[in-house]
């Protein structure tokens, strides 16, 4: 029987068409940025705060995110920001998650407050941040905190999709109350860069895999 031989045009064709494998990677990123504000916004000669203050950097272990009834009635949000440099450009982003330990100082007299992930533009600098911008329709992901001290995991995909496919050089992400929690006793902590667990960002992205390679002479014999 004669063997099955290929025309060296298509045998070429078919080489030159073989796709460049996929797979999925994942990236791990430590913040570059942790800090935690208060907004102010209580009766008499109390401030009238209405915006919170992200991308400031604190040394604090331990960042607050909720409701405060004391003194000046008020409430807190951390912010976060990490460095979008080991993602390759314009890498289609499969999945983001933004992991924050609850650590164990907390105050639920009043039940814990829902948080939610919002997404800010770094600048270097104070970002400012409307409380009215704040809601659980403009929220990444929302999550209620259990009691027990354990990682919170907020889905962030869709901003990293933008800021990586923008070519963005920082991704800034505020935790803040998803409902305005202003005279509330219901703050938690949650850990800041130098604590333990510091907050993370686990990016999963396609990324290329290198081909396998193969001589001339093997492929036409796979062909033959």
């Amino acid at each position: 029987m004669t063997p099955l031989r290929w025309p060296v045009s298509l045998l070429a064709t078919l080489f030159v068409a073989l796709p460049a494998a996929v797979s999925a990677a994942e990236l791990l990123l430590a913040p570059t940025l942790c800090g935690h504000d208060e907004r102010e916004e209580g009766a008499g000669a109390c401030p009238q705060e209405t915006h919170f203050k992200a991308g400031v950097a604190t040394g604090d272990q331990h960042l607050k995110v909720g409701g405060q009834a004391w003194g000046c009635d008020s409430e807190w949000a951390a912010s976060f920001e990490f460095d979008l440099g080991p993602v390759p450009a314009g890498a289609p982003v499969r999945a983001a998650v933004l992991v924050i330990r609850k650590t164990g100082y907390s105050d639920d007299a009043q039940g814990f407050a829902y948080l939610g992930a919002f997404a800010y533009d770094p600048t270097g600098t104070e970002v400012l941040v409307a409380r009215d911008d704040l809601a659980p329709e403009t929220a990444l992901d929302v999550l209620y905190p259990p009691a027990a001290n354990t990682d919170l995991s907020f889905d962030v995909t869709a901003a990293v999709q933008a800021w990586v496919a923008a070519g963005a050089a920082k991704a800034g992400l505020l935790l803040a109350p998803a409902y305005p929690e202003i005279g509330y006793e219901n703050w938690i902590s949650v850990g800041g860069c130098g604590y333990a667990a510091a907050p993370r960002l686990l990016i999963t992205y396609d990324g290329a895999v290198a081909a396998e390679k193969t001589t001339w002479s093997e492929l036409k014999a796979n062909w033959r």
